[in-house]
């Protein structure tokens, strides 16, 4: 289909217009509208212009008899796409070098900032990344999300293209405005063909994006150990850590990848590294759910009971999950179960709050204070009756938890007024201290 019209010119038995004529390469009635008056630049379908259909559609020779005419090679769309941008976008290379030739703008953008060397790539046609790298395209310029050429090429898959800009000899480190080189985006895609290609080249293996974030940190990321280990063989460093604290290590603990893990402490990993809010993999791991991960560096003595800046443990964290196993593991580990966060908060009260009934039992048979109280004076009792947890409120009960006389008033009272009879009728049970 036409990316200049999305629908073909209808045939009528009215006489044939000059955009019809340019579209379908009828150069004979193309002069003769001209000879009658027709507007050269006239505006048809989607505000494509004669020289625009012909230069999509690769219609040479009607291109010229609209360029001897003085045809705009400039003049854009309402998308911003010129004749250049459409000669690209119908892969058209003598179409490509007659536009350039007669003034056409080697680096026009359209309306997304995309120029003629961005589709070029986009589309892996080399031989029109040639011809425009040869008339003088900036590869350095940026669409509007802030990629180059050489970006946008590695991104679409087009090898043969990154190779054609290298060649021509387009910097290999040329990265995005954020920072992003081509050598991250191949790692992150997975391409290890195009790592290899860009690393004969002499890509900087350890370049880092504006957050400082590397092509290792991107394969950890997505769980990638083929790629981490043909980067770690090229010589990426293992122990860098990007702005946020985060290193290759951290983010296999934040994603799961559990083999990645083991790989990165073998090359020197800390097990009890800290990003930036002062999170371990351990925490990283409980707050995911990532029971292997968790196992793991347990299995390598990470300190258990350490907690992130605002004073969120491990147990804490798997309590406040839902995270059963992890939570097992903690305390077959000792951990301690009353250490409060920054609000107050235990690892019990955060199980209640997510009505977590079973880890309630498992904290209380552990040694945790059922009479805890946070900074806003809630109890576990508070809590519970806050979401509505009937099955918590019997569970406290049951475990011991008590009411002293105003508190149960008022929260029998609140229950009442949200229609949870259920809720108030068990409060009435629960003992007044």
């Amino acid at each position: 289909m036409s990316l200049l019209i999305l629908r073909l010119f209808k045939r009528k038995r009215s006489a044939v217009s000059l955009h019809e004529a340019a579209f379908r390469g009828s150069v004979d009635t193309v002069r003769r509208k001209l000879e009658q008056g027709a507007v050269v630049e006239e505006r048809g379908p989607l505000g494509a212009t004669p020289l625009m259909l012909a230069a999509q559609e690769g219609h040479l020779d009607v291109a010229f008899v609209l360029l001897e005419a003085d045809a705009q090679p400039n003049a854009r769309n309402p998308l911003g796409v010129t004749p250049v941008g459409a000669a690209v976008f119908g892969g058209h290379k003598d179409m490509l070098e007659l536009l350039l030739e007669h003034g056409g703008d080697v680096d026009t953008k359209d309306r997304k900032g995309h120029s003629a060397l961005m589709i070029a790539c986009q589309r892996g046609d080399v031989d029109l990344i040639r011809v425009l790298v040869a008339r003088g395209a900036d590869a350095a310029a940026s669409d509007d999300d802030g990629n180059n050429a050489l970006i946008l090429a590695a991104l679409a898959g087009q090898d043969a293209a990154v190779t054609t800009l290298l060649d021509a000899g387009v910097p290999v480190d040329l990265a995005s405005k954020e920072g992003t080189s081509t050598l991250m985006v191949a790692a992150e895609s997975g391409s290890e063909a195009l790592v290899r290609l860009l690393l004969s080249y002499g890509a900087d293996i350890n370049h880092a994006r504006n957050d400082g974030a590397t092509a290792i940190m991107m394969a950890t990321s997505v769980g990638d150990s083929a790629m981490v280990d043909l980067l770690l063989a090229a010589g990426a460093h293992a122990l860098v850590s990007d702005r946020h604290g985060l290193s290759p290590f951290l983010r296999s603990a934040m994603y799961g990848h559990t083999e990645l893990a083991i790989r990165l402490l073998a090359a020197g990993a800390d097990v009890d590294q800290r990003d930036h809010l002062d999170r371990t993999a351990l925490v990283l791991a409980a707050t995911g759910g990532h029971s292997e991960i968790a196992q793991l560096v347990l299995s390598k003595n990470a300190a258990v009971d350490t907690s992130s800046e605002n004073g969120t443990t491990a147990l804490m964290a798997a309590a406040h999950g839902g995270h059963a196993d992890i939570v097992e593991a903690l305390l077959e580990r000792n951990a301690a179960v009353n250490v409060r966060d920054r609000r107050g908060a235990t690892a019990l009260l955060k199980a209640v709050e997510e009505g977590r009934t079973d880890l309630v039992e498992r904290l209380v048979a552990a040694g945790a204070d059922i009479t805890i109280k946070d900074e806003r004076d809630r109890t576990l009792l508070d809590a519970a009756t806050e979401s509505a947890h009937s099955d918590l409120i019997e569970t406290l009960h049951r475990l011991g938890a008590t009411l002293d006389s105003q508190r149960a008033q008022r929260l029998i009272n609140d229950a009442e007024r949200q229609g949870l009879a259920d809720v108030a009728e068990l409060l009435r049970k629960v003992p007044l201290s």
